[in-house]
């Protein structure tokens, strides 16, 4: 299937439209109404076979397990069909920052931060998860939250 591209700027809009028209849903097709979905400050979570539309300001932080990407809320467990590092390429302006190999976590809701053994930070998420930043990302992320 060709995929043609078209862009009309025009003042005449007062909002932004996209449209998406094809003879069929395809996992391309899914993957790009996901990814306009982070623009629009959403990511899309799976749980128990149903999809749900997730406000990225709710994700405290993502991890990757083996093959799989999860999204972390104060109370729920989503999975994500996204890699990690494709959801770190749309986040990072989001607040959302790499702490190890695995994890990203959302800045905004750090609650505090200890320093641990080896130079890593223990962080402490709004809802009392702790999650440690490895050494190699530790010192960018006292810089990030402003800590020296």
């Amino acid at each position: 299937m060709k995929m043609r591209i078209e862009i009309d700027i025009n003042e005449k809009y007062e909002d932004l439209s996209v449209e998406i028209k094809s003879p069929r849903l395809t996992p391309d097709i899914e993957k790009m109404i996901s990814m306009l979905r982070i623009l629009g400050m959403q990511i899309l979570g799976k749980k128990d076979n149903e999809t749900f539309v997730l406000d990225v300001a709710e994700i405290l932080y993502i991890e990757a397990v083996e093959r799989d990407t999860f999204l972390y809320t104060e109370n729920e467990v989503y999975e994500s069909d996204f890699k990690l590092y494709e959801l770190e390429q749309q986040l990072t302006e989001r607040d959302f920052f790499r702490v190890s190999k695995s994890t990203l976590i959302n800045l905004k809701k750090v609650k505090s931060l200890k320093a641990d053994l080896n130079r890593r930070i223990r962080v402490t998420m709004v809802n009392g998860e702790q999650i440690i930043a490895s050494r190699m990302y530790a010192d960018e992320l006292r810089k990030r939250l402003g800590i020296k």
